[in-house]
């Protein structure tokens, strides 16, 4: 069962691997003009954003419902602030966080964070872990013949589960405007071979079985969070196929690099600036609407990187100056989304 499984995760990898690669390069484009969008960043803007300046996270200390997560509280913690941080976002040292927290949290409730002095973050992040629920079944032993008309027997078992699951909120500041909610679920389980029915299981077997679930719904779900939470990158510079009708095959110059995962293969969102205005209080608000994506491709641009777009209908929707965001998916460096799940598979 477990090598067809490897195969069908093989099969699934190579056929990605292969409609991931890219099949344009610079040498065969040439630069065209393209429109310029209305919102295109200032020249502050964008030198600072090619110096890598992300967002300022303040990480409000993590706070729990459920009783068993006060002894993760740090785990947790710990865990989203590396994710956050490798996106490119700078996240606020933690004394002033936990200073802050009680501000914070009264701030959510009521709109409004302090309005005078320097600006502390430009997104506040609140997560609570609100589930963690540990289970374990009994299986007896049985005995079946196999195909080959062999008997076979199963020991007794018990197989024990953790389910976790966080709520995380992501506000803007000072207005403490919510930019989403999420959750955040994971689950862990092992089988321990036992004749025991009461299936007992230590204190410590029960703490590593609820951190790993813990870890694992911080890896599954945080991803969501960090796409949002993203530095806006640019589009600098429109490059069509050469021998080709303009519009049907190109490259865009991003301002993303390698250091903020701009990878060959990674995958690149682009997304116009439109303005909005609010019906009934005629607020004016500027939002980012999705054009389309792209993929990274492995030739070095003197600034960022070059990301191929084959669709024509959004090739002719980017602008010069449109934002431009790596696309980060919840599988890590070397693993691979396999009917939903992140497989490492040896040799590959």
């Amino acid at each position: 069962m477990f090598k067809r499984k490897l195969l069908a995760a093989v099969s699934i990898i190579g056929v990605l691997t292969l409609t991931g690669c890219s099949s344009l390069d610079v040498a065969h484009t040439e630069h065209v003009s393209a429109p310029v969008s209305e919102f295109s960043p200032s020249k502050a803007q964008l030198t600072a954003q090619m110096k890598g300046h992300g967002n300022k996270v303040i990480i409000v200390p993590v706070e729990y419902s459920a009783a068993a997560g006060k002894y993760f509280v740090d785990e947790v913690y710990d865990d989203l602030t590396q994710r956050v941080m490798k996106s490119e976002n700078t996240v606020v040292d933690r004394k002033l966080a936990l200073k802050l927290k009680d501000e914070l949290i009264a701030a959510e409730k009521s709109g409004k964070f302090r309005t005078n002095g320097p600006s502390v973050a430009d997104i506040a992040l609140l997560t609570k872990i609100v589930g963690l629920n540990t289970t374990s079944t009994f299986y007896k032993s049985r005995t079946w013949t196999d195909s080959k008309g062999k008997r076979q027997t199963t020991d007794a078992f018990c197989k024990f589960s953790s389910e976790a699951k966080l709520f995380v909120r992501a506000y803007q500041m000072p207005s403490m405007e919510l930019i989403n909610t999420y959750e955040y679920d994971g689950s862990e389980s092992f089988n321990s071979d036992t004749r025991d029915s009461r299936c007992p299981i230590s204190n410590a077997q029960m703490r590593s079985l609820d951190s790993k679930a813990l870890a694992d719904a911080v890896k599954s779900g945080s991803f969501k969070t960090i796409n949002d939470l993203a530095p806006e990158s640019y589009v600098i510079e429109r490059r069509d196929e050469i021998g080709k009708p303009h519009g049907t095959n190109s490259l865009f110059q991003v301002t993303i690099g390698k250091r903020q995962g701009a990878v060959d293969g990674a995958t690149v969102k682009f997304y116009h600036k439109e303005k909005e205005v609010t019906p009934i209080t005629n607020e004016v608000r500027i939002q980012n609407i999705l054009v389309g994506e792209g993929k990274v491709i492995k030739d070095k641009a003197a600034v960022g990187s070059y990301v191929h777009v084959s669709d024509e209908a959004v090739i002719n929707k980017i602008m010069i100056g449109d934002v431009a965001k790596l696309d980060h998916g919840k599988c890590e460096a070397g693993e691979y989304e396999v009917l939903g799940s992140c497989v490492k598979v040896p040799g590959l």
